[in-house]
């Protein structure tokens, strides 16, 4: 797969349409997930928010969700996937988890197009872990297809710490920064959105245009801000 210009918005998106007809295809039973196109439990691919041509952001949570009534019926009975996942998209849009996240993406001046994805593209079994040959595996074969459709130069978020270590892990030619999920029960996603200091520093590392990583967990914060000086 070559790598694609990130001003050429329009290719990008046919590469996806193909991305998703791959991924649909996917036979692959792995372990701590489920996915059944005839119950209408799909592998869900990107999706990509705003209209600007540069890809400014890539967005990383661990899977999807799990797939709500209505849409499992409109994924069952659809004639026309890429109608039934904009569908989809649009009610993604209006949740919490995402507006959160979207609000943390402009707080850090990255305002153009984000790339919104996930390391498994099924949903989990409700109450099985994920086991980490399922993660490797889809980061592999699927998620580092849909990086490159983005210049090295696009910071990606992670969000929560078994993302981050796999994305720092399998792809240390960008830059990851690590950020608690907005669903966490300790609050940590808002401390960090309050902190102005770290988001200085991650605003910081992301002009530099250079791979590396940065944790924004409230431990490894702490640990940063006595380090360093932030203006």
């Amino acid at each position: 797969m070559r790598g694609f210009d990130p001003m050429n918005r329009a290719e990008l998106e046919i590469e996806l349409v193909r991305l998703e007809k791959e991924l649909m295809q996917c036979k692959k039973r792995c372990e701590g997930v489920r996915n059944s196109i005839k119950e209408g439990v799909l592998p869900r691919y990107t999706m990509i928010s705003d209209s600007g041509d540069k890809i400014n952001c890539i967005v990383v949570s661990l899977a999807p969700p799990k797939t709500a009534a209505r849409d499992q019926k409109m994924f069952a009975e659809a004639r026309d996937y890429k109608e039934a996942f904009k569908q989809y998209h649009n009610r993604v849009k209006s949740s919490a988890f995402y507006t959160k996240l979207d609000n943390f993406r402009n707080e850090l001046g990255l305002n153009g197009s984000t790339i919104w994805t996930t390391l498994c593209k099924c949903e989990r079994i409700k109450g099985k872990k994920l086991p980490s040959e399922t993660i490797q595996r889809c980061a592999q074969n699927h998620l580092a297809k849909e990086l490159e459709l983005a210049d090295k130069s696009a910071p990606i978020i992670a969000v929560g710490n078994r993302v981050f270590r796999t994305l720092k892990q399998n792809f240390p030619e960008r830059f990851v920064l690590n950020v608690p999920a907005p669903d966490g029960s300790q609050g940590d996603f808002q401390k960090t959105m309050d902190n102005k200091k770290l988001l200085r520093l991650a605003k910081t590392r992301i002009a530099k245009g250079q791979p590396g990583a940065l944790c924004l967990c409230p431990p490894c914060a702490r640990k940063y801000l006595a380090s360093v000086t932030v203006n």
